[in-house]
């Protein structure tokens, strides 16, 4: 089995997942991967020293678990990306193109949990697949399935030498293909989420904008809002129901009471997504420090050392 870390050094002996500095083991001669951090931040390389950056660790995503962080800047660049990174760059590779976005169509399908229980490679299971997908046009199954539809009929056009058809084809591809981007899960609920924020923005602006009175009766309302929990507060705005006379304030109408609640339900969530973030590097760090503990056990031969370095003796 091949061994993972220098029995002299205790350095791995394995490429790291992140951008990381290599050169032979003065130890053992095999080549030893490892991160060299300067004062200032960044990563500092001395002579002999070979820098690498993993092919995967830049990640843009919509997805905030992402190693790589957006900026309102960089949103064009990875919109671009997304939607014409395979673009075909002339007309001969239209037929590729379309390929490629036939086993896109495939593996969207192949890939959807509502669709599990049927083996697509089965006549049967496909017709009832076809059924169920038919059931709602406005789902990602479905843009996907006109997606593989419209592929085909690209390259049956251009066999026929039929322009026109050819051309409204290839329109219906792109247009179906950008469907089944933004139809998918959190690309859409990026969106949503946005929208509501937006709204909710736009109410409670609209809402401070009012009387001096009511601007002054909004920021007292604020401490019995935050004392009201996220599970209430759902309930409230879901319920339609006026939200006044479960707080007892009668002055304030209702079309103020209820985007300030909602923008304290959005400040609550907000604040826990934050705590789970905070969490997610706390554990991160930690991790990170355990492997360096290990790396000091090694070369320290004990674990006194180590008790003495987290404070415990």
């Amino acid at each position: 089995m091949e061994e993972k870390y220098c029995s002299q050094c205790g350095i791995s002996l394995v490429p790291l997942d992140k951008p990381y500095l290599s050169k032979n083991c003065d130890e053992c001669g095999k080549t030893a991967y490892y991160v060299r951090y300067s004062k200032n931040g960044g990563i500092k390389v001395e002579n002999g020293e070979s820098l690498t950056i993993p092919g995967n660790f830049f990640q843009l995503s919509l997805d905030p678990s992402a190693k790589g962080k957006l900026f309102r800047s960089g949103l064009p660049f990875y919109l671009k990306q997304l939607f014409i990174a395979d673009h075909p760059k002339d007309e001969n590779e239209i037929i590729d193109c379309a390929n490629r976005k036939k086993e896109d169509a495939t593996s969207i399908l192949e890939s959807s949990e509502s669709l599990q229980e049927y083996d697509l490679d089965d006549d049967e299971d496909c017709k009832k697949a076809y059924e169920k997908i038919t059931e709602k046009q406005y789902s990602r199954e479905w843009y996907a399935m006109a997606m593989g539809t419209y592929s085909t009929i690209v390259k049956d056009a251009i066999d026929e030498e039929n322009s026109k058809k050819a051309a409204w084809a290839g329109y219906m591809l792109g247009t179906t293909r950008g469907l089944t981007l933004v139809s998918e899960r959190l690309f859409e609920n990026t969106l949503w989420r946005g929208y509501l924020a937006n709204q909710v923005v736009y109410e409670v602006t609209a809402a401070a904008m009012q009387t001096p009175g009511e601007a002054e009766a909004i920021k007292k309302l604020e401490p019995l809002f935050r004392k009201i929990d996220e599970a209430t507060l759902h309930a409230w705005i879901e319920s339609n129901l006026p939200i006044g006379p479960r707080i007892g304030v009668k002055q304030l109408p209702e079309q103020i009471l209820l985007p300030l609640a909602k923008w304290h339900l959005a400040s609550l969530q907000k604040e826990k997504e934050e705590i789970v973030n905070n969490k997610k590097e706390y554990r991160a760090d930690n991790e990170l420090k355990i492997k360096w503990l290990a790396l000091g056990i090694s070369a320290a031969g004990g674990v006194f050392g180590v008790l003495k370095v987290l404070g415990f003796v």
